[in-house]
């Protein structure tokens, strides 16, 4: 699990649409608080998983990046 690797919500984009907390949920890593939900808020950084891009992929608004990215990825629906 990631300790510098963790998602960053742009909260003008965001639309709290509640997906990225979903699959983060789903998969058992609870990076996100689910009682905040739809409003994503990371308040467990070291359970995200180093490398992925789950939540930034499901983004409608492209709202998420990564501290720690180095990879190149970049929000598909970024609009």
């Amino acid at each position: 699990m990631g300790r510098t690797w963790y998602p960053i919500i742009n909260e003008e984009r965001c639309v709290q649409c509640g997906q990225c907390i979903k699959l983060c949920v789903e998969g058992g890593h609870f990076a996100y608080d689910p009682q905040l939900a739809p409003r994503p808020v990371v308040t467990r950084p070291g359970n995200c998983v180093d490398f992925c891009h789950g939540c930034g992929d499901l983004c409608p608004k492209g709202a998420i990046t990564y501290n720690g990215d180095k990879t190149g990825w970049k929000p598909p629906h970024l609009t």
